[in-house]
């Protein structure tokens, strides 16, 4: 008997269809003859934590790093959410009946190291093949089922998707510990996280903001002309290689233009179509979520979860794909009706909407391992949806709707105009068909709007070698303006193609080829489902705020950038992997060398971090007001309450200080020594009560347990 463990339960559903037998619904499997289909639900193993190996690493110690791990003994601890699923598998794994497992994981490195991780957990010694499926029909499932191979033919695809997600285990907590205790020890407050994708996106947007603060304003001159060509009058912008930034050569055109006559040198008058926009994937949604209800992305990707496992109203959320398979196809009307059910203002669109229009986004070839974000076929309760589900919910069903639209049809028209050997442009657009359109109410954003406000159906009444006379020029100085701040859009957006900002062209050239198979990423960094957690991270850490729509680094951010090495806060570590990765893929470098590679460079980054200590700043830099050596540090006593002590107490340094609303009360001696403790200052304070002020001291030694109190007598403390 097979057992085939899937990556999730719709693929599992799929192979039953292309084995041979009845199909028996069981609690977490399917037996199909003398097969069992079980699944996982994407990763139900994570890697261990460093206290998971050894007690001592439950304290942070920049002493006990790096860690001291067999990189030949990785732990892994089930997810609480599939501990049940997971030992079911573990059971049918061990069965006396199961012969052969298959593992049936996606057709990507993930989904080979996704299964392969269980079999391990589950100390599996049955031979194991390996079944490639993308195509979910029937027919695909048997083809596939045909050409199954040994797993052993992809022990290099496994072995590089373990290496890169232990490398970042290393990398992650190895670094954020030995920045995070340097730091505290100097006085910050809070963890220091760094990690191989976390740090190049602070680091994009520290580049950005710098950029932007940086920018020098300049002036240059816009040139505008009007014209009347057959009685028909429009405004055309003068073509220019370069900007023009002298007000004499503006001036110069204005003087040999106007008034004058010129020919038309283009009249292009070309009928084009406007398809509708693909389904989502996870990071155009996210990017639309963003811009139209400022959710952050891992608020969009929490309701896209929400939306597949509670309700079953859409398909896998964390695609990076925005095509569909054609075997979908045929669902579409049941879909559609659906819809229509669970949106009533949705009804007329449906009711226009026509099922056997066949849009460009169904296509086998850019299927990657999943499919766009579309709707289900479940029928639900509408109010039964949060606010924020039916927001998200509506927009994945809209873009499903517009698959059922013609294209929008428009006249687009061009016009070149000359004048004395100066070139005038202009162009409109009259849209002759809505299609689609009707669906999005003018949100879509189009590259051809019609320009300077000339009517676009007199403008296609021009003619190619026509006079036009230059009736007026209208200079405008303009002020160049910084590179605008990151919003969340925009950044999700650039993460995809980060290769574009590296100056190295061989670094470059690798962080393309990552994705050259893959559809709207072309040298990005992360994934579509990993983003939503580095951003989140970087804003609950406070390296990034929300300022209005702007994204913008914080102090912190900036200072983590400034001391993390160049291979860390640029993609340079991601594309490098990826070289070392193919290596691992052909067998020639082993995953333990490469880790072994890693744990060097994690070594070497912890020394140079301990001889460069540079973190004092981060702390606020204030500095120790008696010894002049270490920093204040904020610390909680016995009783859970905060003061203030001197970071080099271990070099004889006992100076501390109350705390005063997040802040050092840095207090100096009164002369009047504490007759309990004798250690500590008497201090003069102040009570205010109905509008009354009494003065009393207390002992400065309080935080550390002294209780010591007394009145004011004339100014003095008195004594008891």
């Amino acid at each position: 008997m097979r057992l085939f463990i899937a990556e999730k339960p719709e693929l599992a559903k799929a192979i039953t269809t292309g084995l041979s037998g009845t199909v028996q619904r069981e609690d977490g499997y399917f037996k199909v003859g003398d097969n069992l289909v079980t699944w996982a639900y994407g990763h139900i193993l994570g890697l261990a934590e460093p206290e998971d190996y050894d007690d001592k690493y439950k304290s942070w110690k920049v002493e006990d790093l790096p860690f001291n791990i067999d990189i030949n003994s990785f732990k892994y601890i089930p997810k609480d959410s599939s501990k049940k699923q997971l030992n079911l598998i573990i059971d049918l794994i061990s069965s006396k009946d199961i012969k052969t497992i298959v593992n049936a994981g996606d057709n990507d490195e993930e989904g080979q190291v996704l299964i392969d991780e269980i079999l391990i957990y589950a100390n599996n010694n049955k031979p194991v093949q390996r079944v490639l499926i993308s195509d979910l029909t029937e027919k695909g499932v048997k083809k596939a089922l045909q050409e199954i191979k040994s797993n052993d033919d992809f022990k290099g695809l496994s072995d590089s998707g373990f290496a890169r997600s232990q490398a970042d285990w290393l990398v992650g907590l190895n670094l954020t510990r030995a920045y995070t205790t340097l730091a505290q020890a100097q006085g910050y407050q809070g963890v220091l996280s760094v990690g191989r994708v976390q740090t190049p996106i602070l680091g994009l947007v520290v580049a950005r903001d710098k950029e932007n603060e940086s920018h020098q304003s300049s002036f240059y001159y816009t040139v505008k002309g009007n014209f009347n060509s057959n009685n028909i009058n429009f405004i055309a912008n003068l073509k220019v290689d370069e900007r023009i930034t002298n007000e004499d050569e503006a001036n110069n055109i204005l003087n040999i233009c106007k008034g004058k006559d010129g020919v038309i040198l283009k009249a292009i008058n070309e009928p084009k179509r406007t398809n509708p926009p693909l389904p989502y994937n996870l990071l155009d949604l996210q990017a639309e979520c963003s811009k139209k209800y400022s959710y952050k992305p891992d608020k969009t990707l929490e309701i896209t979860q929400s939306l597949r496992e509670k309700h079953k109203l859409i398909t896998y959320n964390r695609s990076d794909c925005s095509y569909l398979p054609e075997n979908l196809f045929s669902e579409a009307p049941a879909t559609l009706e659906s819809i229509k059910a669970n949106l009533l203002d949705f009804e007329d669109f449906i009711d226009q909407a026509n099922s056997s229009i066949k849009s460009l986004a169904w296509n086998d070839e850019n299927v990657t391992a999943h499919h766009g974000i579309i709707p289900t076929a479940q029928k639900v309760n509408i109010k039964d949806l949060s606010k924020d589900e039916l927001n998200v919910y509506t927009l994945i069903a809209r873009k499903f709707v517009a698959q059922f639209y013609e294209p929008k049809e428009y006249i687009h028209t061009q016009i070149e105009v000359d004048i004395n050997n100066n070139i005038f442009t202009t162009s409109s657009k009259r849209t002759t068909k809505q299609g689609f359109e009707v669906l999005f109410k003018g949100e879509i954003e189009d590259d051809e709007s019609e320009e300077l406000g000339n009517n676009s159906n007199l403008l296609e009444n021009i003619t190619t070698n026509a006079k036009a006379n230059c009736n007026n020029i209208n200079i405008s100085k303009e002020k160049t303006k910084p590179k605008p701040y990151y919003t969340m859009a925009t950044l999700l957006k650039d993460l995809t193609s980060v290769a574009k900002y590296i100056k190295d062209p061989e670094i470059k050239k690798l962080l393309v080829e990552k994705d050259k198979d893959k559809k709207g990423e072309n040298g990005g960094i992360g994934t579509p489902a990993t983003r939503s957690n580095h951003l989140k991270t970087l804003f609950d850490r406070g390296y990034i705020i929300e300022d209005g729509k702007s994204i913008k680094s914080t102090e912190t951010g900036k200072k983590i950038i400034e001391l993390s090495p160049d291979s860390l806060q640029s993609p340079d570590m991601t594309a490098l992997w990826f070289e070392q990765q193919k290596d691992i893929q052909s067998g020639t470098l082993s995953r333990e060398e490469f880790l072994a590679n890693v744990e060097n460079y994690i070594k070497e980054e912890i020394e140079r971090i301990k001889a460069n200590n540079k973190f004092e700043t981060l702390a606020g830099g204030i500095k120790c007001p008696n010894c002049d050596i270490g920093n204040l540090r904020k610390i909680k006593n016995k009783d859970g309450k905060f003061f203030w002590g001197c970071s080099n107490y271990q070099g004889g340094c006992k100076t501390s200080f109350p705390d005063d609303k997040g802040k050092p009360l840095i207090l100096k001696p009164s002369g009047h020594k504490c007759p309990d403790c004798k250690d500590g200052d008497l201090i003069k304070r102040k009570t205010v009560k109905d509008k009354k002020t009494s003065y009393w001291w207390g002992c400065s030694n309080y935080s550390k347990g002294c209780k010591y109190t007394t009145f004011d007598d004339k100014g003095k403390p008195k004594k008891k």
